[in-house]
């Protein structure tokens, strides 16, 4: 039960973070929420993999444990742009954790809906792929006009 709660919260929270990070990556508008509901977030995995953790075998103890670093360097990331003008360097850093987001999101739709691995993994490495190719473009529309927020 604490399990599925968690992992409710997580979902919530990442969620949010999704979509307040997408309005801060533009202009700083909702950073607070885009970094508190990361912080949520990352905070409620741990505890679900926790709570977890003695039912995990070895390969998803693994599995889970990178997930939580990789929270933890979208957590650094995030509090590094905080620090941030609007600038290629806080594009870049939001935009990283927006891509992580967005990826986690469709991976596991694309793992709940039945599919095979291999159409997993592809699915994240085209999301990952695709975010790349955005925050290109995203960074060079913010060199344009530097002068934004």
């Amino acid at each position: 039960m604490w399990h599925s709660i968690l992992i409710a919260l997580h979902a919530l929270t990442g969620t949010a973070a999704l979509v307040a990070g997408l309005v801060a990556h533009r202009g700083r508008i909702l950073f607070e929420v885009y970094l508190w509901s990361l912080v949520a977030a990352v905070t409620f995995l741990a505890a679900a993999v926790a709570e977890e953790w003695g039912r995990l075998d070895s390969v998803s103890r693994a599995l889970f444990t990178a997930f939580v670093a990789l929270g933890l360097v979208m957590l650094w990331l995030a509090a590094a742009a905080r620090r941030l003008p609007l600038s290629p360097a806080y594009v870049d850093r939001v935009g990283f954790t927006l891509v992580a987001l967005f990826d986690a999101f469709v991976v596991i739709t694309v793992l709940n809906v039945g599919a095979p691995v291999a159409l997993v993994v592809a699915s994240g490495v085209l999301v990952a792929i695709a975010g790349h190719v955005g925050l290109r473009a995203a960074k060079a529309r913010q060199r344009e006009t530097p002068h934004a927020r």
